[in-house]
């Protein structure tokens, strides 16, 4: 269209696009240019019929159809689609959405010589419709209609109207909500809101929260995100069916290029149209997911648990996440912006370790599949208080460790004395190990943390005892041990005591 706007097939090829992907105003936009254009081409007036059909806009859609047989009295797609909604409408219903004199004529003249009339209702039959032919002739020839406008001829007032007067099915009938998509009310409900869209005014008794639900939570929208596919739901709803499989949640089709480029972007217009018309309820569901936040954000209190193996205080722990629970851990821990889990060994009793060690997010890669690498350090040790669950992964009450600090001199030159011998018999160890798991360690852990002079400045003591820890071919329930000690100087001799069992393997 860029390079030749004068190409009407393009606008109707577009319009049909538009149409797939119910934006019904849009594609009416590009129907009515080409009627500009080119007023007496009656497939336009067929086409824009459709699209008022799809919006369900059933008398809109009519007149249209009726306006193409005008100009084109064996225009067949029309006399079907007249026939079609003419077989759910009776005489009165046409003079209620408004019909001209003229439609009327068409409307009975394209409807002569068909068994449609017949079965429709008792009061129209064929010599009733015969009569009315005459009738509508007679009052043609008096006011001088020529031709059919080409506009519908409804006024403000009267599409309102409209909308209450749709073909009823059951006790439901289809209206159209502020999407554009067709949706089903039970007679009866009613709202107080009022919406005003381009082709009229909906009263208000037709907005319906339901209208605006989630189909998974079957809450109202909230954030809500567009598929490729068409569909949309929550982004959080979004994200938590994407992580079992790549497909969307109701027609299945494939979202592997949408999941992996990861780019929910909001669908602005639905959550305008919630927060001008549903203020009240958006309010009530962000009070709600602003308490959910607050319950995943808690650091003491269910807080989540990696159960997979030992991590330790400053010392980094890259991990690769594939099971669906703990990417929805995962997600959850950054959107909060606690950026935090708890990491435990596995135990056949209890399920997890009484002890573990917290980590802290660095980064997270997410893989084209869903997979994602994270990055992260140790921080804060923690005793197990209370296990529970939350929607597949394990939580925990906790309470944090700190080392005991040593108060008396005597002591604590002791114990300055003790951790220096301990250091450098660790940097021995190290610099004896073989060139290629030396090397092994380094890509892994990094360096060895340098000797600290104040040994009592951090909460979990110096960080070269972890990192040795953490590098040592040691039973990790052994570790757990370590792990859960508050006494620098426990855990230096036992730290002591592992490295001159593994220097006499060295030296032999």
């Amino acid at each position: 269209l860029s390079s030749d706007p004068s190409d009407l097939m393009l606008r109707i090829y577009r319009a049909e696009s538009f149409v797939g992907l119910q934006e019904y105003k849009t594609a009416i936009e590009d129907l009515n240019f080409v009627i500009s254009k080119m007023p007496n081409w009656p497939e336009v007036y067929f086409r824009k019929g459709k699209v008022l059909q799809h919006s369900g806009f059933v008398g809109d859609a009519l007149q249209l159809f009726l306006q193409c047989l005008a100009l084109d009295e064996d225009f067949l797609p029309a006399k079907l689609e007249v026939e079609r909604v003419i077989l759910f409408m009776k005489l009165d219903d046409c003079l209620c959405y408004s019909l001209s004199t003229i439609e009327l004529i068409l409307l009975l003249q394209s409807l002569e010589g068909s068994d449609v009339l017949e079965p429709v209702s008792g009061s129209l039959n064929r010599a009733q419709s015969a009569h009315a032919l005459n009738s509508t002739k007679d009052l043609a020839e008096e006011d001088g209609l020529k031709r059919v406008s080409s506009e519908p001829l409804l006024s403000g007032q009267e599409k309102g109207a409209l909308l209450k007067r749709k073909l009823s099915f059951s006790e439901q009938d289809t209206v159209v909500c502020e999407e554009g998509r067709n949706k089903h009310k039970k007679q009866g409900e009613s709202t107080k809101r009022d919406v005003t869209l381009a082709f009229g005014t909906i009263p208000g008794d037709l907005i319906e929260v339901s209208d605006f639900e989630c189909s998974l939570c079957m809450r109202l929208f909230f954030e809500p995100v567009t598929t490729p596919c068409g569909h949309t739901f929550c982004k959080g709803c979004l994200e938590r069916c994407l992580d079992h499989a790549p497909q969307c949640p109701l027609c299945k089709e494939s979202l592997k290029e949408y999941l992996a480029s990861r780019k929910y972007s909001i669908t602005e217009l639905l959550e305008e149209l919630i927060m001008k018309y549903l203020s009240d309820e958006l309010c009530e569901r962000k009070r709600i997911h602003a308490e959910e936040t607050a319950e995943h954000s808690n650091l003491t209190k269910n807080v989540p648990m990696f159960v997979c193996t030992m991590a330790y205080p400053t010392v980094p722990c890259p991990l690769h996440v594939f099971e669906p629970r703990y990417r929805l851990m995962i997600r959850r821990s950054m959107e909060t912006g606690t950026k935090q889990f708890g990491m435990c060994i596995s135990d056949s009793q209890n399920g997890f370790a009484d002890y573990g060690c917290m980590l802290q997010i660095r980064n997270v890669h997410f893989l084209p599949d869903g997979r994602s690498v994270v990055d992260t350090v140790g921080g804060k040790r923690f005793r197990v208080l209370r296990r529970g669950m939350k929607d597949g992964y394990c939580t925990a009450d906790i309470e944090y460790l700190e080392d005991i600090k040593v108060a008396d001199e005597e002591e604590l030159k002791k114990l300055r004395e003790l951790h220096n011998l301990v250091y450098n018999q660790a940097c021995s160890w190290f610099q004896n190990l073989r060139n290629k798991f030396r090397t092994q360690i380094l890509q892994h852990f990094g360096p060895m943390p340098d000797r600290e002079e104040n040994i009592q400045a951090m909460p979990n003591g110096p960080a070269w005892c972890w990192w040795l820890l953490a590098v040592l071919p040691v039973d990790p329930r052994y570790q757990l041990s370590v792990l859960s000690m508050m006494s620098l100087k426990d855990r230096l001799m036992k730290i002591q005591h592992i490295l001159t069992y593994f220097s006499r393997d060295q030296s032999k």
